[in-house]
């Protein structure tokens, strides 16, 4: 019963991660006319490597928590592979809706991995900086 509700607690914290950025998506998409801000995608978002291939980075928050989120064209599979072989620290919690939901033992950072397309959308969220103040600010 205690495995079931920390993976419930997982889910549930991913799935409202997931809808939290669908609707900031949904809200910077509203207005046809303007285009999201398409930057150059960093190595590494905080203690979470960036996919080389990444596309589309988009920064929500700056400051503890922060998010970001970027697209790639490869199966979601294969991006949970690539998390995973890159990133000891990061676990398999579980999946939902076809999203899958890696995260460290502290649980200050989680990576949701989602099919969009013809690829996958990877949400980042980092609850906390564990990293030196150096390695951060290269990222931003």
């Amino acid at each position: 019963m205690t495995t079931y509700m920390t993976m419930r607690r997982y889910l549930l914290s991913a799935l409202g991660f997931s809808m939290m950025t669908l609707s900031m998506s949904a809200h910077a998409t509203s207005a046809p006319e303007s285009q999201p801000d398409i930057t150059s995608c960093p190595a590494s978002f905080y203690a979470v490597k960036i996919h080389e291939e990444a596309r589309q980075c988009q920064r929500f928050d700056a400051q503890m928590p922060a998010s970001m989120v970027y697209f790639v064209n490869d199966s979601t599979d294969a991006l949970v592979a690539f998390y995973l072989a890159l990133m000891p620290d990061l676990h398999l919690k579980g999946e939902h809706n076809a999203r899958i939901l890696l995260t460290n033992d502290a649980g200050d950072v989680r990576v949701v991995v989602s099919p969009d397309g013809e690829g996958a959308q990877i949400d980042i969220l980092v609850v906390a900086d564990t990293q030196t103040s150096t390695e951060s600010s290269a990222a931003e």
